[in-house]
Protein backbone atom coordinates (compact mmCIF):
# COMPACT_ATOMS: atom_id res chain seq x y z
CA UNK A 1 0.00 0.00 0.00
CA UNK A 2 2.77 2.22 0.78
CA UNK A 3 5.41 0.38 -0.87
CA UNK A 4 7.83 0.57 1.70
CA UNK A 5 9.59 -2.56 2.83
CA UNK A 6 8.01 -5.90 3.79
CA UNK A 7 7.21 -5.77 7.41
CA UNK A 8 9.73 -7.66 9.45
CA UNK A 9 7.31 -10.39 10.89
CA UNK A 10 9.65 -13.47 11.42
CA UNK A 11 13.07 -10.92 12.74
CA UNK A 12 10.26 -9.49 15.46
CA UNK A 13 8.95 -12.75 16.16
CA UNK A 14 12.27 -14.22 16.55
CA UNK A 15 12.49 -11.04 19.25
CA UNK A 16 9.33 -11.94 21.23
CA UNK A 17 7.49 -9.07 20.19
CA UNK A 18 4.04 -9.08 21.04
CA UNK A 19 2.63 -8.11 17.15
CA UNK A 20 -1.05 -7.49 16.99
CA UNK A 21 -3.64 -6.62 13.78
CA UNK A 22 -6.24 -4.70 13.79
CA UNK A 23 -8.03 -1.85 11.54
CA UNK A 24 -9.04 1.99 12.46
CA UNK A 25 -8.60 3.45 9.12
CA UNK A 26 -8.38 2.74 5.01
CA UNK A 27 -5.09 4.76 4.97
CA UNK A 28 -3.37 1.46 4.84
CA UNK A 29 -5.75 -1.16 3.52
CA UNK A 30 -8.93 -1.01 1.32
CA UNK A 31 -11.36 -2.27 3.88
CA UNK A 32 -12.21 -2.13 7.32
CA UNK A 33 -12.76 -5.97 8.13
CA UNK A 34 -10.30 -7.60 10.36
CA UNK A 35 -10.77 -10.41 8.60
CA UNK A 36 -9.40 -8.50 5.39
CA UNK A 37 -6.32 -7.65 7.65
CA UNK A 38 -5.71 -11.29 8.26
CA UNK A 39 -5.79 -12.53 4.81
CA UNK A 40 -3.61 -9.76 3.87
CA UNK A 41 -1.21 -11.28 6.34
CA UNK A 42 -1.66 -14.63 5.45
CA UNK A 43 -1.03 -13.96 1.96
CA UNK A 44 2.06 -11.64 2.48
CA UNK A 45 3.85 -14.07 5.37
CA UNK A 46 3.15 -17.81 3.90
CA UNK A 47 4.90 -19.44 6.38
CA UNK A 48 2.80 -18.04 9.46
CA UNK A 49 0.52 -20.58 10.84
CA UNK A 50 -3.05 -19.34 10.93
CA UNK A 51 -3.35 -19.93 14.93
CA UNK A 52 -0.92 -17.15 15.04
CA UNK A 53 -2.43 -15.08 12.95
CA UNK A 54 -5.69 -15.64 15.20
CA UNK A 55 -3.80 -15.14 17.80
CA UNK A 56 -2.81 -11.40 17.08
CA UNK A 57 -6.27 -10.30 16.37
CA UNK A 58 -7.33 -11.75 20.21
CA UNK A 59 -4.41 -13.11 22.84
CA UNK A 60 -2.06 -10.72 21.64
CA UNK A 61 -4.23 -7.44 21.07
CA UNK A 62 -5.32 -7.92 24.91
CA UNK A 63 -2.13 -8.71 25.86
CA UNK A 64 -0.75 -5.18 24.19
CA UNK A 65 -3.72 -3.24 26.01
CA UNK A 66 -2.61 -4.82 29.47
CA UNK A 67 -6.15 -6.77 29.62
CA UNK A 68 -4.91 -10.02 29.63
CA UNK A 69 -7.37 -11.59 32.35
CA UNK A 70 -10.30 -10.07 30.59
CA UNK A 71 -9.87 -9.95 27.14
CA UNK A 72 -9.20 -12.14 23.95
CA UNK A 73 -10.73 -15.67 25.39
CA UNK A 74 -13.58 -17.91 25.96
CA UNK A 75 -13.30 -18.04 29.25
CA UNK A 76 -15.73 -17.39 32.63
CA UNK A 77 -15.02 -13.99 34.18
CA UNK A 78 -13.51 -12.49 30.58
CA UNK A 79 -15.45 -9.99 28.57
CA UNK A 80 -17.95 -11.01 26.09
CA UNK A 81 -17.82 -9.46 22.22
CA UNK A 82 -18.27 -12.35 20.35
CA UNK A 83 -19.08 -13.34 16.70
CA UNK A 84 -20.21 -16.32 15.59
CA UNK A 85 -19.92 -18.41 11.87
CA UNK A 86 -21.63 -21.38 10.50
CA UNK A 87 -18.36 -23.60 9.92
CA UNK A 88 -18.96 -27.28 9.42
CA UNK A 89 -18.32 -29.64 12.30
CA UNK A 90 -15.23 -31.87 12.44
CA UNK A 91 -13.60 -29.16 9.69
CA UNK A 92 -10.04 -29.81 9.63
CA UNK A 93 -8.74 -26.68 8.69
CA UNK A 94 -10.91 -24.55 11.25
CA UNK A 95 -8.55 -21.69 11.65
CA UNK A 96 -7.81 -21.30 7.77
CA UNK A 97 -12.00 -21.47 7.51
CA UNK A 98 -12.28 -18.01 9.80
CA UNK A 99 -9.73 -16.56 8.28
CA UNK A 100 -10.53 -16.53 4.69
CA UNK A 101 -14.24 -16.08 5.39
CA UNK A 102 -15.41 -13.62 3.29
CA UNK A 103 -19.36 -13.11 3.72
CA UNK A 104 -21.69 -11.14 6.35
CA UNK A 105 -20.99 -11.94 9.93
CA UNK A 106 -24.46 -13.72 11.08
CA UNK A 107 -24.47 -13.44 14.71
CA UNK A 108 -22.77 -10.76 16.97
CA UNK A 109 -22.41 -9.99 20.70
CA UNK A 110 -21.32 -7.34 22.18
CA UNK A 111 -20.85 -7.10 26.16
CA UNK A 112 -22.73 -10.51 26.74
CA UNK A 113 -25.72 -8.86 24.34
CA UNK A 114 -26.57 -10.20 21.29
CA UNK A 115 -26.74 -7.07 18.52
CA UNK A 116 -29.29 -7.39 15.72
CA UNK A 117 -27.64 -7.30 12.18
CA UNK A 118 -28.92 -5.12 9.04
Amino acid sequence: YFQHRPFAMQELRDLRFNICLGTDSLASNSSLSLFAEMQTVRHTHRGLEPERILEMVTTNSARALNQKDVLGKIRAGFQADLIALPIENGCRDIFEKIIAWSEPVPWVLVAGVPMPLA
